[in-house]
C-alpha cells in the first residue's frame, strides 16, 4: 500500500510538537499506532528505528504517528529544562489530537513505546484506558527507582551531566523516582513486550516482571538473545518489525 508521510508542527501556548503522520494513501479511515520515543531519543530513533517501524506499519494499512516530546528533537525548548510529567503531557496531547483526525479509526487505537517510551506508554494507557485497543513496549524502561546515587554522583550544581547532555538535577531526580510497574494490575487490552536480554540500557527483568503481573490473558513477552536496547542487528530488526506488523492487524482487526 502506498503511503504519504507528512511531517507538521503543532503549536501549543509554550512552545510547540514536531510530529510526522504516515498515512495510508486511500480515503478510507485506518486504525492508527503512536509511538513514544526514550530519553534523548527522536521520533526517528537510533539506527532509524521508528522510520522504519512506521513505514512498515503504514505499507499495511496503518496511520502511524510519531512526534518529539517537549525538549526533544525538532519540539520547542532545551533538553536540559526536560521533565517527564510535560513528556507524559504531551504524550496524551497527541493522543487526543489523533482521535481528531479524520482518516483515523478512533475505536482502533494502538499506543506504541521504546525504553521511556515504554513508560510513557504505560501511564498514558492507565490515563486513557477507554482509548488504547493494544499496547506495544520495546525495551521498556518501567521502573527508574534506584537510580538517585548515580544522578547524585553526577551533579555539579543544579545540573545532573551525561555525555553531551545536561539536565536540571530537581527534573533528573522526578525521572529516577518514576515507576509504573504498579500499571500491570490495570492492564486489559493486549499487550507485546519485546526486550533483548543484552540490553546494557534497560535490564530485561524488568520486561520479565511486568509481563508477571499482567493478569490479562491476551499478552506476548519476546525475549531476544541478543541485539542491543534499540535491535541493531538488522535481521533481528526486521523479524521484530514483522512480527509486530502481524500482531497489530490480529488486534487491531
Amino acid at each position: 500500500m502506498r503511503c504519504v508521510e507528512s511531517p507538521s508542527v503543532i503549536n501549543l501556548n509554550d512552545g510547540w510538537i514536531f510530529n510526522i503522520v504516515d498515512k495510508p494513501e486511500d480515503d478510507g479511515k485506518h486504525p492508527a499506532v503512536i509511538m513514544f520515543h526514550g530519553f534523548t531519543g527522536t521520533h526517528i530513533e537510533a539506527g532509524r528505528l521508528y522510520v522504519d517501524i512506521a513505514r512498515e506499519l503504514c505499507s499495511g494499512g496503518f496511520v502511524v504517528v510519531r512526534f518529539d516530546y517537549r525538549n526533544h528533537g525538532d519540539s520547542s525548548g532545551p533538553f536540559e529544562e526536560f521533565d517527564i510529567d510535560n513528556a507524559l503531557n504531551d504524550a496524551e496531547f497527541m493522543v487526543n489530537h489523533v482521535l481528531k483526525l479524520g482518516f483515523v479509526d478512533s475505536s482502533k487505537i494502538a499506543l506504541l513505546g521504546l525504553s521511556m517510551g515504554g513508560y510513557i506508554t504505560l501511564k498514558t494507557y492507565a490515563k486513557m484506558q477507554s482509548v488504547p485497543r493494544a499496547l506495544i513496549l520495546l525495551s521498556p524502561a518501567i521502573d527508574f527507582s534506584g537510580l538517585n546515587r548515580g544522578i547524585t554522583q553526577g551533579a555539579r550544581g543544579d545540573y545532573f551531566y551525561f555525555g553531551a547532555y545536561r539536565l536540571k538535577l530537581s527534573n533528573a531526580l522526578k525521572l529516577a523516582n518514576s515507576n509504573a510497574m504498579d500499571v500491570a494490575e490495570l492492564i486489559k487490552v493486549p499487550i507485546m513486550i519485546i526486550h533483548s536480554k543484552d540490553d546494557s540500557a534497560v535490564p530485561y527483568q524488568q520486561s520479565v516482571e511486568f509481563h508477571d503481573r499482567v493478569k490479562f490473558s491476551d499478552k506476548t513477552l519476546i525475549l531476544l538473545d541478543k541485539s542491543g536496547h534499540t535491535f541493531d542487528d538488522y535481521e533481528v530488526r526486521r523479524d521484530i518489525i514483522r512480527r509486530m506488523a502481524t500482531w497489530l492487524k490480529v488486534h487491531l482487526s
